[in-house]
């Protein structure tokens, strides 16, 4: 049987959103529960995690650097206690930031032209592999 997650999507930034909403819908559809955060610094994004009970982190970044946005939201993960919660990378990521993307582990990143169903292929899988945050 395959377990749902209730997963918090977040934003960098309120513009080029339409990527976002899609990935929401493709998340519902696919049975997992799309939790949508809007625009949100780290920090708020950590807090929402954790009153959302959140099993996972889908964060689409457009316009800032993604690495350093993910680092802080490590940080301010590690500092409300979800170090082992998945987070999920999406939207303009330099392939030149991938590499320390995934040394800060990030469990997955989509770029543009990912398929809504290698997306929902991904988060099922993770579903299987993740234990439930408390």
């Amino acid at each position: 049987m395959t377990r749902s997650m209730r997963v918090l999507l977040v934003q960098d930034s309120t513009g080029h959103s339409t990527g976002y909403s899609v990935i929401a819908r493709g998340l519902r559809d696919a049975g997992m529960e799309a939790v949508l955060g809007g625009a949100l610094i780290p920090r708020a994004i950590a807090r929402l995690a954790v009153d959302e009970a959140a099993d996972a982190i889908g964060y689409r970044i457009m316009d800032a650097s993604p690495a350093i946005l993910v680092e802080r939201l490590m940080e301010e993960l590690a500092q409300v206690g979800l170090t082992g919660i998945p987070v999920v990378v999406g939207g303009i990521i330099p392939e030149e930031e991938v590499p320390r993307l995934e040394a800060l582990g990030v469990a997955g990143i989509f770029q543009p032209g990912a398929t809504l169903d290698s997306i929902a292929t991904f988060f099922r899988d993770l579903a299987q592999r993740t234990p439930r945050q408390a």
